[in-house]
C-alpha cells in the first residue's frame, strides 16, 4: 500500500485526483473529513503489510523503486 499526500490547491492536483478516482485499485481517503487513525490501527496496518511482503503477496518497496 502506498500513501500519497496531494494538495488540492492547483488545477493539476484536482485533475490528478479525478483521474485516480477512475481507477478500480485506488482508494481515496480525505484525511480532513475522515477519522484519525489510532496508534493501534497504524501498528496493525504495518504488521499486516509485513505479513503480505513475507508471504510474497507484494514486492518490497526497494524492488519496486528499482523497477524489478
Amino acid at each position: 500500500m502506498i500513501y500519497l499526500r496531494i494538495k488540492e490547491n492547483s488545477k493539476q492536483a484536482k485533475l490528478m485526483l479525478e483521474y485516480l478516482k477512475t481507477l478500480s485499485f485506488v482508494e481515496i481517503i480525505d484525511i480532513e473529513n475522515s477519522e484519525k487513525v489510532t496508534k493501534e490501527q497504524f501498528i496493525e496496518d504495518i504488521r499486516r503489510s509485513l505479513k503480505e511482503v513475507k508471504a510474497k503477496k507484494t514486492k518490497p518497496l526497494k524492488r519496486l523503486l528499482n523497477g524489478k
